[in-house]
Order: structure tokens, then C-alpha cells, then sequence
């Protein structure tokens, strides 16, 4: 009976064992998680999505994963203990020009990023990116190519100004509903690329009078001013006993 594990099998190859002999230095860094990066309520305020199916990437700039059973693994310990990762080394060995040349990649590796510099492997290439790092870095190259690229570009000032008005809407007890919502603005695009365009406003309710209105960036941070201000100068109305409750209850 054939008891290997994953990690038995993987090191039968001669590429894994030089690294686990001599690891790079960036081996034991773990991957991050693209969902913690971009989570669902930075959805959006996003600006712009810029895709494309025949894009180049340093690999060594990818830094996680929106595959939830690679997250928090070091890159040496998915490299040794990947379940699928034997078929994967068998084709390295069967044919390394594949890492090499640009090339058509079925299935299509896919990596996202929010800053250009940053990237995360997306719904599939997690095995093929962990061996690329490996293989690249002996060969002393760096560039993957014919790679699909989704790079979203989000509005983080609107972001946050959101949070630290649902912060005060909810400290002050404000009877206020406040959500984001985004409209796509346009798109361009030619074969094998798009870039879409967005965007986000807050729809602003008042429970009591039912009133609701419609917020840009500046006037949802001049809408942050006034409640801040109302605050300010309801606190310093106060009696000095209820000023000191209220801070020790803060």
C-alpha cells in the first residue's frame, strides 16, 4: 500500500529538493489574502477595472491569494505540501520553456492588484505562480508572461470618509442610513482588454423625515463636518458631570 503524502511525492523531485536544501530568502514569506486586501464593502468606491489577457508580471511581486487554502502559507511549504503540485513539477520537468516563453496557458493564470506593484493570484495559477518563483529565481529571470491582469483601482479617501461617517452616524445615534452605490461610467476596450470606469455616490436617508438625498466625495465630507461639529458643540453645552460621563463611557 502506497502511503506517500503529498509532501513524500513533491519531494521525489530534484528541483524540490534544492530548495528545501537551499531555500531562497523569501521562501518562508506566507501569502496574503486578496479578500483582507479587497474586501466586499471596498466594492464600491471602486474607480476603474483594467483587465487583460496577455499581460507580463514580476512573480516575485506576487504576495497572496484569493484561494482561501493557500492563505497564510509559506511559499516553500506550498511548494513542498501542495496537493496538486506533483502533476504540476511533472510538466516543469516535461517541459521548462513553458516558465520561459511567452505562451498560451490553458488553463489561463489569472493574478489581481490594486496598485500595479502588488498582485494576487486569482481564480486559478496558484501551483504554476509557486513554481514559477522557484524556477525563475535559478534562471536568474523574473518575468511571467501572457498572463490574464485584473488591476482595480479603488477610491480610498471615499472609502474611508464612508467608515467615519457610519462611525459618527452611529456614536451620535443619528436616525441617518448611509450606502455606498456605483455606476459604471463607461468602457474601452479593443480584443483581449477592457477598462471600465465607475462611479460611487452615498445615498444619504433620514428615517424620521424619510428624506433622502444623493452625496459626492465633498459633499459627503462636508456632511462629516457638520455632524462633528454638532457634536463638538453639544458636548461643550453640557454640565460639566454629564461631559465626564460621557468621556468615561468613550
Amino acid at each position: 500500500m502506497n502511503m506517500q503524502t503529498s509532501t513524500d511525492r513533491n519531494l521525489n523531485f530534484d528541483f524540490v529538493r534544492r530548495q528545501v536544501e537551499q531555500p531562497p530568502a523569501w521562501a518562508s514569506e506566507v501569502l496574503l489574502s486578496w479578500e483582507e486586501a479587497y474586501p466586499q464593502e471596498k466594492h464600491a468606491f471602486l474607480q476603474s477595472h483594467y483587465w487583460t489577457e496577455t499581460g507580463s508580471i514580476n512573480v516575485f511581486r506576487v504576495v497572496g491569494t484569493d484561494h482561501w487554502d493557500y492563505q497564510g502559507k509559506s511559499w516553500l511549504d506550498f511548494l513542498t505540501g501542495g496537493k496538486r503540485m506533483q502533476r504540476n513539477l511533472q510538466a516543469l520537468l516535461d517541459n521548462p520553456s513553458y516558465y520561459l516563453q511567452p505562451t498560451e496557458r490553458r488553463p489561463a493564470i489569472h493574478y489581481n492588484t490594486l496598485d500595479g506593484l502588488s498582485f494576487y493570484v486569482g481564480s486559478d495559477g496558484n501551483h504554476r505562480t509557486c513554481i514559477a518563483r522557484f524556477f525563475l529565481a535559478e534562471q536568474q529571470k523574473s518575468q511571467l508572461h501572457d498572463v490574464t491582469l485584473n488591476h482595480y483601482q479603488v477610491n480610498d479617501s471615499f472609502y474611508h470618509l464612508y467608515r467615519q461617517l457610519r462611525q459618527q452616524i452611529s456614536l451620535q445615534g443619528l436616525p441617518i442610513q448611509v450606502h455606498p452605490e456605483r455606476v459604471q461610467l463607461g468602457r474601452e476596450d479593443t480584443a483581449g482588454w477592457k477598462m471600465d470606469t465607475y462611479q460611487t455616490t452615498l445615498n444619504w436617508l433620514n428615517l424620521k423625515t424619510q428624506e433622502e438625498i444623493v452625496l459626492s466625495e465633498d459633499q459627503a465630507q462636508e456632511h462629516l463636518a457638520r455632524i462633528i461639529h454638532r457634536m463638538s458643540t453639544a458636548f461643550t453645552s453640557m454640565d460639566w458631570r454629564v461631559r465626564l460621563k460621557k468621556l468615561l463611557s468613550w
